[in-house]
């Protein structure tokens, strides 16, 4: 072939005025009769090719008119840069949504999907030097733009992922979540490090090319034990565990995992370092640590990064919540600047030799999550993030991937058995903690399976030791390949192993009775009505707060999503510029706010409001009392009164059903609370007037429930204008009838305890009663002597003291004693509050 060379001779047009953004160049080539390099916007005079620089991007359209008679000459819409990229997220977009209709209907999540377009569009179907091979892998300068475009799309996933989290929970788990961890990630890199170092001349020798080196096999174990804070994040929002107890014990130990992560990576960066006989350190927070004054800049530009996302940063974002009115949208300015943000700090982060997600990801975590801000950034990117985006990303990483090059390739069982054997020692070291911890077996298992899961940082992370080096074209496309098959199969195991009716419910102790002493005591107090208002200051009020043993009282008002498309959850104390559409709840605030001054001090009161449908209140109702690890839920009843409680006002079925789902999945204990008027006494602060005491009668017939009950009631008798009364009914066979004997201790034990405090005023009195007649006959002579009655819930209690009773129950979730209480046949104008205790998954 003959050679041809090319001279170029470049004529910049100086008359052209600077206001122009562009230049014309002038570019003489010599060369063949059809092998000219024609770029944009290129046209021919003579023997001289005419260029526009900087090049053009977009077409001219799908029909432009062509320049030249030579057809080889005029360039098809696609060869532009902006046409051909839009075209292949087109197809992407639709390759990886057409795969996931199918896909999800077996349980898979959206990434496997992603996966699966990636290899679709890789070497494994797509020949070398085809046509639409080399669609997919330009090699020109359109690759930079690619590049960038991914590397844009990673950026923003780790902010998102950042923006989702809510870091104040991690606090709330304790040791559980960092003993998981730290076995999960550093205790199954050790026994890993131990089985192959062990085994080495069994996985590869030093004497070829084509086997396994130490680097590959110490490269792929440490990222199958790697658990990544956004993999598993984002797994448990797809499966939408985020926020179950088991869900935030994962996201707690990933985090836990991510610093242990950084201590690994440093390692496989030193060692990468040794093997190439460098000088130079690499660290993950701090940057390149040589000798000079350059890294230590770097290092110290990282903390001072780090200082102005906590000091300057989050404080800002708090500003802006502030000045968005209650029920109305961030505005797009504050938006569209914190995406700037976001770009500077990843061009922060590649100046201090980080990875570019470094700076997003702190800057995300700096967001409030949720409404209003953490949700309108999470609403307005992440359609675009998620769908077209990501996927772009995934389908970019895996182009080199190859499955015929593991056809007779001699390492396949090699690289297979360290992904399998660090597997099954990573899950092991997973679940045997959470065994220890005392989770049932299904949860240990599932926690496991999570910290397990592989996504887009594994797959990043082999993509980067394959462009590095250090992992071989095969492994990498083993390792694309595990990730996709493990991406297919633990989310439907998940699905399968987890029940979503346990969402809320927690593994540790959040109710009264297991309270520590003069600790606070955090209670949730819903408000359905505006008549719920006062019965619940008056109830709260009856939980006698004071400076040693104060009250956090969270109140969340409740409304029915009407004549809108999106639910709405204001929290009052960020937000507080206030608009018309929120005036319904300015009552609400108004007077929880006069609770809050009356009790200064002693009391601290954070006011909230839901407006969603009513199937998905409870949700919120149980979210918020998992997310602040309240002890105590009050609901109100769903039938309300008259004044002088003879009559029933109002009954709502949709609050029955509410409440019912909330005691079926609350994460703390439950109480519902039907008011009644005492006498035209509405609440106890008018017993100092009256120059009496609020009257409460504590039911007493054995169970954890009552035990609860029996707590609350203790706690109210340290305030002098309430007399409790604790009435314990009694059965010579009684101990035929109990649940346990077990059980029967507890009670002996409690109430031993609370006849023995010399500080707590409470009268114990116990009654003969020998069936549930005498037990209804007492209930009914006693109806109208007390101001209120607590009750233990007691579901599901087998007692010689209610058997029959159960049949002629009317509201079940009341229990047989609370039904009894409120029933008409008893004309009983009395409160009643129906105590359940927290329901323990082990």
């Amino acid at each position: 072939m003959k050679n041809k060379t090319k001279s170029f001779v470049i004529v910049l047009y100086h008359h052209i005025p600077p206001a122009i953004p562009f230049f014309l160049i002038f570019i003489k080539m010599e060369f063949g009769d059809d092998k000219m390099l024609y770029m944009r916007d290129t046209w021919r005079e003579s023997n001289m090719i005419c260029d526009v620089l900087p090049l053009n991007p977009s077409s001219n359209g799908v029909w432009p008119a062509q320049k030249f008679p030579d057809p080889h000459v005029n360039l098809s819409f696609w060869n532009y840069t902006f046409p051909h990229l839009q075209l292949i997220f087109l197809i992407i977009s639709f390759l990886w949504q057409f795969l996931h209709f199918f896909l999800q209907r077996l349980g898979m999540i959206r990434f496997t999907s992603h996966m699966l377009t990636g290899v679709l569009l890789s070497k494994s179907f797509l020949k070398e030097n085809s046509a639409v091979r080399r669609f997919f892998t330009t090699e020109d300068y359109k690759e930079i733009v690619f590049s960038l475009t991914s590397a844009c799309s990673y950026m923003m996933f780790w902010f998102l992922m950042g923006v989702k989290m809510d870091m104040g929970l991690i606090r709330t788990t304790g040791r559980k979540a960092i003993t998981i961890g730290i076995s999960s990630v550093l205790l199954s890199t050790l026994v890993c490090s131990v089985i192959f170092f062990g085994n080495l001349k069994d996985v590869g020798t030093k004497n070829s090319d084509n086997t396994l080196s130490s680097l590959e096999s110490v490269v792929v174990y440490s990222i199958q034990c790697l658990s990544s804070f956004p993999v598993v994040g984002n797994l448990l929002f797809e499966l939408r565990l985020q926020n179950s107890e088991l869900g935030r014990l994962a996201i707690s130990s990933a985090v836990i995992s991510d610093f242990s992560t950084s201590v690994l990576a440093s390692v496989l960066i030193f060692m990468k370092e040794l093997k190439d006989e460098q000088t130079r350190l690499g660290s993950v927070f701090i940057g390149d640590v040589i000798a000079g004054d350059r890294p230590l800049k770097r290092a110290g530009v990282v903390v001072l990064f780090v200082c102005i996302a906590i000091y300057v940063f989050r404080p800002l974002m708090f500003y802006i919540v502030k000045r968005t009115p209650s029920g109305r949208p961030v505005k797009s300015i504050y938006l569209s600047t914190i995406i700037v943000m976001v770009s500077g700090s990843a061009i922060l982060a590649d100046w201090c030799k980080q990875s570019i997600f470094m700076g997003p990801f702190i800057l995300g975590l700096a967001v409030p999550h949720g409404p209003p801000l953490g949700s309108a950034i999470v609403q307005k990117f992440e359609s675009a993030i998620f769908g077209t985006f990501l996927p772009f990303f995934v389908a970019s990483s895996s182009t080199e991937l190859d499955m015929f090059s593991l056809v007779g390739w001699r390492d396949l069982n090699a690289v297979l058995y360290i992904m399998v054997t660090s597997f099954v020692v990573k899950f092991i070291l997973t679940a045997l903690p959470a065994l220890f911890y005392g989770m049932p077996m299904e949860d240990s298992f599932a926690i496991s399976l999570i910290m397990s899961f592989k996504g887009i940082f594994e797959l990043g992370a082999y993509a980067f030791a394959f462009q590095r080096g250090s992992v071989r074209p095969e492994t990498f496309t083993v390792a694309c390949l595990y990730i996709m098959l493990n991406s297919a199969v633990i989310p439907p195991i998940l699905r399968y192993l987890y029940d979503p009716s346990r969402m809320y419910a927690g593994y540790e102790k959040r109710n009264m009775q297991h309270l520590k002493p003069n600790s606070e005591l955090r209670i949730l107090s819903c408000i359905y009505r505006t008549d719920d208002i006062s019965p619940m200051i008056n109830l709260l009020e009856a939980t006698c707060p004071s400076r040693e043993s104060p009250v956090a009282a969270y109140v969340l008002h409740l409304m029915e999503l009407v004549g809108q498309a999106n639910p709405i959850f204001i929290s009052h104390t960020l937000q507080t510029r206030k608009t018309e559409e929120t005036s319904f709840s300015n009552n609400v605030v108004l007077s929880f706010a006069k609770f809050r001054k009356d009790f200064y001090g002693s009391v601290f009161v954070s006011t909230y409001t839901a407006v969603s449908m009513p199937d998905t209140m409870h949700g919120d109702i149980c979210m918020l009392a998992l997310n602040n690890t309240t002890s105590l839920i009050l609901l109100p009843f769903h039938q309300t009164w008259s004044a002088d409680g003879t009559s029933i006002i109002s009954d709502s079925n949709m609050i029955r059903d509410l409440n019912k789902s909330v005691l079926q999945v609350a994460p703390c204990s439950v109480g519902i609370f039907v008011y009644r008027s005492s006498s035209g006494r509405r609440n106890i602060s008018d017993t100092v007037l009256n120059m009496s005491s609020y009257q409460v009668c504590m039911i007493f017939l054995g169970g954890k429930d009552d035990r609860e009950a029996v707590t609350l009631a203790t706690r109210m008798a340290r305030d002098p204008r309430i007399k409790i009364t604790v009435l314990r009914m009694i059965n010579a066979d009684v101990k035929a009838k109990e649940n346990s004997e077990w059980d029967k201790m507890l009670d002996d034990e409690l109430l031993r305890d609370v006849k023995s405090k010399a500080l707590v005023d409470v009268f114990y009195t116990e009654k003969a009663v020998e069936d549930a007649s005498e037990t209804s006959a007492l209930l009914k002579s006693m109806a109208n002597d007390f101001d209120m009655f607590i009750v233990g819930r007691g579901k599901g209690r087998k007692s010689v003291f209610t058997d029959g009773l159960e049949e002629w129950s009317e509201f079940k979730e009341l229990g047989i004693i609370g039904d009894l209480l409120t029933s008409q046949d008893f004309n009983c104008q009395a409160s009643v509050l129906v105590i359940q205790q927290q329901q323990l998954m082990i």
